[in-house]
Order: C-alpha cells, then structure tokens, then sequence
C-alpha cells in the first residue's frame, strides 16, 4: 500500500520502516528486502518488466504497469 500510495517515488528503507512498521531507526534488519521481494514474487508476471524496482543506494519506486 505503501508503495502504491507513493508511485513513481524513490522510497528509503528508512522511510518504509518509519510509515509501515512503526520504527524510527534503521536497526540494521533486512525487513524491507524481505517484503519486497515477496510483493514482487506475488504481483511481477515473468518477463524483463518489473513493477517494484530497486534504485541502488536510495530504496525502491513502483513503476506503471506498461500498457
């Protein structure tokens, strides 16, 4: 949802451990990438396109779904 609410946005880990989970400080746990990964595993079809993207060294953005 979170996400979603925030599409086309670069999202910090950081900021999705504050607005989803409650926690205000990177404890140095991978709950994110746990996540992610499991949205991407139940929302991306196969092929080259998807969704969730990681952007190296600042978080995630979800992309539209091209038409």
């Amino acid at each position: 949802e979170y996400l979603l609410k925030n599409k086309g946005r670069v999202v910090s880990r950081l900021d999705m451990l504050e607005n989803v989970w409650g926690i205000d400080f990177n404890m140095g746990t991978n709950v994110v990438d746990v996540y992610v990964n499991y949205l991407r595993k139940k929302i991306d079809k196969p092929g080259p396109v998807k969704l969730i993207q990681t952007v190296i060294g600042m978080g995630y953005v979800m992309k539209e779904p091209a038409a």
